[in-house]
């Protein structure tokens, strides 16, 4: 999924641009036979399943691998195991090599034995258990929304993730989240946010899910709906546990109050969006 994201990412890396075998998955009888490009049974993943991939170095055609592998070391993907670029290499766990020890999810210098220090290629290895099989978009070029990462570990500032679009009226936006404050890889608190830069004021109904199959009204709305003045921005920190949204347009009446919308009252019609601001991570 990596490998086709990022041809969709940079389209001028992808073949014909570069060469099929420079996307490589399978390694050939020469690889190492403990290389994670050579099939293996994993207990709750499968048989003969390759837990590698490689990808090409080309920043001439839009596709940097050693940023590629950086975004996913930031966000500290679990599916990942250890990536490789530009001569150096980073882990998911502390690793000590020539008395030092560095941190998981560091970049260390990589000098392997046969010399390869992967600088016309990128190569990332995914751990081999049923965390491998989450089929979210990778934090990187590619990703559906502009998901990229963004947390980096020396100032633990943190990021937002946005422009999403609000869905003409009449249809739900639904966007689902790691649970805020108790996903696996990003336990972080989280805020919602809206901007009025349309000109005149506009609603919204705003609703949340923990995933228990049940929808509350989002804190900070009245009854979960809500009024954007022009020009006034809101945002409102989204509740522990959430993992789901449902954003849907609401007209405004003469009072200034979001209504369902009828014959005689619509929402705006207009370019509407929203953004997430998620906290620092925790340590």
């Amino acid at each position: 999924m990596l490998q086709q994201q990022l041809q969709a990412g940079a389209p001028r890396a992808r073949p014909p641009g570069t060469g099929a075998d420079e996307w490589g998955l399978i390694g050939d009888a020469a690889h190492d036979p403990t290389s994670d490009h050579t099939p293996h049974d994993f207990s709750g993943l499968g048989k003969a399943v390759v837990t590698a991939a490689d990808f090409p170095n080309r920043p001439d055609l839009g596709l940097d691998a050693h940023l590629v592998l950086d975004d996913i070391r930031r966000a500290r993907d679990p599916r990942a195991k250890y990536g490789i670029s530009n001569g150096e290499i980073f882990s998911n766990h502390a690793v000590t090599e020539g008395g030092k020890t560095y941190p998981a999810w560091t970049w260390r210098p990589y000098r392997p034995k046969n010399g390869d220090r992967h600088f016309t290629h990128g190569h990332l290895s995914v751990v081999g258990d049923a965390r491998a099989d989450g089929t979210q978009a990778w934090p990187t070029i590619g990703a559906p929304g502009g998901v990229a990462a963004d947390t980096e570990e020396d100032d633990d500032m943190g990021a937002s993730f946005g422009p999403i679009d609000i869905q003409p009226e009449g249809i739900i936006t639904s966007l689902t989240i790691p649970p805020v404050q108790a996903g696996a890889a990003d336990p972080r608190r989280a805020w919602l946010n809206f901007c009025n830069d349309t000109g005149k004021a506009y609603g919204l109904r705003v609703w949340y899910t923990t995933g228990d199959e049940h929808f509350a009204a989002f804190p900070g709305c009245d009854g979960g709906q809500l009024v954007l003045r022009s020009g006034q921005r809101w945002s409102q920190e989204i509740p522990a546990g959430a993992s789901g949204l449902s954003i849907l347009r609401q007209a405004v009446d003469e009072h200034g109050k979001a209504v369902a919308t009828s014959a005689e009252l619509h929402a705006y019609a207009g370019h509407l969006t929203f953004a997430i601001e998620r906290g620092p991570v925790g340590r």
